[in-house]
């Protein structure tokens, strides 16, 4: 295994695994089949985070992550879980979810190592896909299991940029509060009126 790094090209796959996370099998027929949903080659694209906001009123359930083996699924579902809680990502049950998350995996052999490119569809409550999310991340390395290739430190980057996706489109969603902010120094000018008030009070 080797240092890793994103990628724009590239596509690829093996053998699909449906890992059904938490209560998400509640879920089962909202959304269209993983054959309707199958990756195609949308290019990246870059969403910018809003700052002025709040994720809480949009809520979202991880419904599915396609790909990779059980090991490797379970693993990476729990780097992503990790990942949207530092994101500030209210990930919620599949009946209070405003968004719901679909993910495919797939990892393949490269001249230099291995690749990992991963695909995300958001579904809103009506079925309706709102985003889609994908890129690829490419390592260093020898072996003839892409997965292996690719490790955990792979994986993980995977998490952490899927996250930081998701985060970004959530926060130009509807659902997205704006956070109420003082007007810069404010708080300051309050403070300094009311020390002068203080000091010019008489003396009882």
């Amino acid at each position: 295994m080797g240092s890793v790094s994103h990628r724009a090209d590239g596509a690829g796959g093996v053998c699909r695994v449906s890992l059904m996370v938490a209560a998400a099998l509640a879920l089962s027929g909202c959304v269209e089949t993983a054959a309707e949903l199958a990756p195609d080659a949308d290019p990246h694209t870059h969403i910018a985070r809003r700052p002025d906001v709040s994720l809480a009123g949009a809520t979202v359930a991880f419904v599915s992550v396609d790909g990779p083996p059980a090991v490797v699924s379970a693993n990476f579902v729990q780097d992503l879980r990790r990942e949207a809680v530092a994101q500030d990502i209210a990930i919620v049950d599949v009946k209070k979810a405003h968004y719901f998350v679909r993910g495919y995996l797939s990892a393949y052999l490269t001249s230099e190592g291995a690749a990992v490119e991963y695909v995300w569809d958001v579904f809103t409550k009506d079925k309706t896909r709102a985003q889609r999310m994908n890129d690829v991340i490419a390592v260093k390395g020898q072996g003839s299991d892409p997965w292996a290739v690719a490790g955990d430190a792979a994986l993980a980057s995977v998490a952490a940029k899927s996250a930081e996706d998701l985060a970004a489109f959530l926060s130009n969603t509807p659902e997205a509060i704006a956070e109420v902010k003082s007007p810069a120094g404010a708080t300051a000018h309050a403070a300094a009126d009311e020390t002068k008030a203080l000091s010019y009070a008489p003396a009882e």
